[in-house]
This record gives structure tokens, C-alpha cells and sequence, in this order.
């Protein structure tokens, strides 16, 4: 590429996870993760709690936590009246690595970067990551087009995602294909000085094919379709293969930065939190045999009755739980002076929790929002995080059925993902401690020179450069000024119905 090539190219892998990584190099089976790994410091990464994609690519590119930025899941964890308002990139309350960059004068490539819907119109770049039906997703808007007309038709994440039809292992593979062309196209016809691309694909293969290749999984199936047992390897092995095709004609003087999100682990069971708190008799459910189940709080013919409920869970998969309270919902129930106690109460029903298949207690620990997301953006949080001690076991809100039931999902989400940086300025090895998922931009962006505006909470991992002056004269910081997070309509209501039907389907409600 030469003069054109990018100064910085981050490549993330959503559910990267170490310890399959390194079994699958010392099989010889990964070659290029292998190679940068060789070049590049590395370390096991901190990521968000929970361990989701939402919190975690939002934490990693505004080096800030959940408290800071705002994003908790998907959807908004806080609607006062019980909807799937999407969550958007105009929701953030803090600003990003773009842009910081841009405010510095460099242009940028952003391609499916999770939560990055709408399109900011950076210079340079965007296809966005719409959690809605559009064909709108990318800026400049002609670029999908363009794409499409070299033979790279780029699908959003939304529309080619698991529906439950274990034949997406050969959509998946062709998908992280067609990725990989895309971005290469991009790269050779439209240089900018960063490039950042996600590749999700080794995410929902981890999350519905983990039991198929682990014979100690409780749902594993002896004698299942090769493609099947595979499937795992076979998607990482597309996805190292992209990673060399976009690095292979960089020069040196490229820093490359591959990262996840989060790591991949078995899943077994799932637990209702939702039957946890009706038998307690802090959630009230209708029938609702005649609705359409176009709502996480309707499952089975049972839907969740708010004006008898004092507590709920607001989002699948945000491990939290709201307060029913009044002058914040629509039909709270709590009173504001009764908040401390109901709290505390729920906070005891939870940790007294033990799993039928371990008997061991379920939650480690269950934090109130002040303590586990402090933050200008504290108040959007729910009330309560659920710390799980096993991370094979997913918080549920299903409302029909036993409380207890194995995990739709046989893979599940874990808290420590991967980080690798190579780079001429950094020291090759891997370091003694995980690195933060908020030290990813401040680290990125002093290896080109660059300073974040304060206050981040990341911070520049200078143990990890060769130089220690390098990194602590990074210099020339942005001057982007920072934008209030946005309460933007998410769309009609029927585009959050087709979103949580896509979601039902994964096995995420």
C-alpha cells in the first residue's frame, strides 16, 4: 500500500477468547494471529461487566465505562414506559476515538463496529452496525452501492445474524468472506489513516455450536453433522484468514491492534430472575395468551403485569434489575422513600440463590448501580447488577416453564477477551496482568503520536511501549467537543418488534 497505507488498523473479534485461541495456535491452526501475537506486546483483557457486546465495544472506543458512556445493552435499560427503544450512536454521553482523531485531522475507516448506528459522517468512512431493518448504514451513502457493484455485497450485522437454523455455519463462513473483501476494497480504493473493522461471526457460532465439540457440555451430541462439530475451528480459521488477507500488504511502520469484547466459554443452564421475583411476590404476571410475544416481558401465554410489579428485569442480557418506581415508569409501583429496603431485599433473594446442578450459590455478588457504574450516565443503569460466580449460567427473564433451564445459548459470554498490539514502538511479549478494555484507544492512540482529551479512565499502557518516552510524550490531543447524550426515537415500534424477534431466535430473551 505504501504512502496510502493507514497509520493504525484495529481489528476486533467479537468473543475472541484466549484460551481458544492459544489451543487452536498450538495446533498450528491460526497462522496470522499467530505471527502478530510473535510481533506484538498481548495480554488477556478486562472487559466490561457484564461481559457484553454493547458495554464492551462502547467502553473500548471511548476508553470509558459503562457509567461514563451510557451504553448498558441493545436497548435502553431505563424506558419510562417498558419499551425496546434501540440504542443509538447519538445515545453515547461521552465522546470517541473518531472523534478525537478527526478533531486532529485524521480521516478514519469504521466498518461494523457495534453500536455505531447511525452513521456519525466522520471524514472518511462508515459502515455502520444497524440494529434496525435499513439499508441506510453507511456515509458516505453511495458506499454500499459502490460495494455492491465490485461483487462485495455488504449485509448488516441484523440481517444475516442465527434465526435458529444450525446451516448458518456455511452462511457465517461466507459472510466473514464477503467481510474481508469488503474491507479490502475499502482500504485499497479509499485510504484513510485508521481503519477499524469487527468481525462478529465468532460470537454467534461460539454462543450455538459450543456443545457439538465439547464432550463435557450437559447438551453435547455425539455423533452431530461434521459441519457442526467444526464449526468453532472452522470459524476462526475464516476469520485468521481475513486478518492476514487486509495486514498482508501493510508495511511495518502499520501498527496493528486485534481485540475482543469479550472471551467465549461454555453455557449450561439458565436462570429466571423474573420467577425468582414473582414467587417473592415482587412481579405480577397477566394472561396474555391472545398477545404476540413481540415484547421481552411477554413469554408463554404470561406477560408481566407493571401496575402490581415492584421489580423487574429491564434487558435481556444486562444482568440487572429495576425498581418498579414511581415518578420514573409509567406505572411504578415503589415508592421513592422505600427504594433503600427494596433494594437490600432483593439484593438478599438473589444471593441466596444455588444452582440445582452445582449447589452452589449462583451470584457472587449484587451491586447497586452507584457502586458498579459510577458515572454521568449512572442514572440510565438499572438499579441492580447481578454478578454471577458462574459464568455457565445465564440470567434469564423467561416467564413460562421452570425457573431453571438449560441454556438455549450453549456458549456463553466470559469476562476476560484478548488484546494484541504490534507495533515498531512496542515491546514484543505478553504481560504479567490483563489490560483494561479502556486502555485500548489511549494505547492505540499514543503509539501514532496521539493524546486523549481528559478525563478518560483508560490509560496508556506505557509498560507494555519499548520506549517509556514515547508513551509519555504522546502529543497533539483533539480538540472534538463533547456531545450530550441523545433520548432519539429508536424507530417504529415494528422495527423493535423485527429486532426482538431476531434476538428471540439467538436465545437472548
Amino acid at each position: 500500500m505504501g504512502l496510502n497505507a493507514p497509520k493504525l488498523v484495529i481489528f476486533g473479534i467479537d468473543g475472541g477468547d484466549w484460551g481458544l485461541v492459544e489451543r487452536m495456535i498450538a495446533r498450528g491452526r491460526l497462522p496470522n494471529l499467530a505471527r502478530f501475537i510473535q510481533r506484538g506486546a498481548h495480554a488477556e483483557m478486562e472487559c466490561t461487566w457484564p461481559a457484553h457486546t454493547a458495554p464492551g465495544w462502547a467502553s473500548l472506543v471511548t476508553a470509558q465505562p459503562p457509567g461514563e458512556h451510557g451504553i448498558y445493552q441493545f436497548f435502553h435499560t431505563q424506558d419510562p414506559e417498558y419499551r425496546a427503544r434501540i440504542v443509538r450512536s447519538d445515545d453515547y454521553h461521552c465522546t470517541s476515538m473518531w472523534d478525537w482523531l478527526v478533531g486532529a485531522g485524521m480521516s478514519v475507516g469504521l466498518v461494523n463496529i457495534p453500536m455505531s448506528h447511525p452513521p456519525r459522517g466522520y471524514r472518511g468512512y462508515e459502515i455502520s452496525w444497524p440494529l434496525e431493518n435499513t439499508l441506510r448504514f453507511s456515509s458516505p451513502p453511495g458506499l454500499l452501492a459502490e460495494l455492491a457493484a465490485c461483487g462485495c455485497q455488504f449485509q448488516s450485522d441484523l440481517a444475516c445474524m442465527y434465526r435458529g437454523d444450525l446451516q448458518y455455519i456455511h452462511s457465517a463462513l461466507a459472510n466473514v468472506e464477503a467481510r474481508g473483501r469488503s474491507v479490502r476494497h475499502l482500504m485499497s480504493r479509499r485510504p484513510t489513516d485508521v481503519v477499524m473493522v469487527v468481525l462478529t461471526e465468532i460470537d454467534r457460532v461460539c454462543h450455538h455450536y459450543w456443545h457439538f465439540s465439547d464432550p463435557s457440555h450437559p447438551s453435547h451430541v455425539p455423533g452431530a453433522q461434521a459441519a457442526y462439530v467444526t464449526a468453532i475451528d472452522d470459524v476462526h480459521e475464516a476469520v485468521d484468514r481475513v486478518l492476514g488477507e487486509i495486514t498482508r500488504d501493510l508495511p511495518e511502520q502499520t501498527s496493528i491492534v486485534i481485540v475482543s469484547d469479550h472471551g467465549s466459554g461454555p453455557g449450561h443452564d439458565a436462570f429466571s430472575v423474573h420467577q425468582l421475583l414473582e414467587e417473592h411476590g415482587l412481579l405480577a404476571v397477566r394472561d396474555a395468551s391472545d398477545s404476540p410475544a413481540a415484547s421481552w416481558f411477554t413469554d408463554g401465554g404470561r406477560q408481566i403485569d407493571f401496575s402490581r410489579t415492584a421489580a423487574y428485569m429491564p434487558v435481556p442480557g444486562s444482568y440487572g434489575v429495576n425498581l418498579n418506581l414511581r415518578g420514573r415508569q409509567s406505572q411504578g409501583v415503589v415508592r421513592p422513600d422505600e427504594r433503600e429496603r427494596m433494594l437490600d431485599q432483593i439484593r438478599d433473594l438473589c444471593l441466596e440463590v444455588t444452582s440445582p446442578r452445582t449447589g452452589r450459590r449462583i451470584f457472587a455478588d449484587v451491586l447497586r448501580r452507584e457502586s458498579a457504574y459510577a458515572g454521568r450516565a449512572c442514572d440510565f443503569a438499572p438499579d441492580l447488577l447481578l454478578v454471577p460466580a458462574d459464568e455457565r449460567i445465564m440470567v434469564s427473564g423467561h416467564l413460562s416453564g421452570p425457573p431453571w433451564k438449560p441454556s438455549y445459548q450453549t456458549g456463553h459470554h466470559r469476562h476476560r477477551g484478548m488484546w494484541i498490539h504490534a507495533s515498531e514502538r512496542l515491546r514484543p511479549g505478553r504481560l504479567p496482568q490483563p489490560v483494561r478494555i479502556v486502555d485500548v484507544a489511549p494505547t492505540a492512540l499514543a503509539d501514532i503520536g496521539l493524546s486523549l482529551p481528559d478525563p478518560v479512565q483508560g490509560r496508556v499502557v506505557r509498560e507494555a511501549f519499548a520506549s517509556s518516552a514515547w508513551a509519555a510524550r504522546a502529543a497533539g490531543a483533539p480538540c472534538a467537543e463533547e456531545r450530550a447524550g441523545g433520548a432519539a426515537d429508536a424507530g417504529p415500534r415494528r422495527e423493535e418488534e423485527v429486532v426482538i424477534e431476531r434476538l428471540r431466535a439467538m436465545g437472548y430473551l
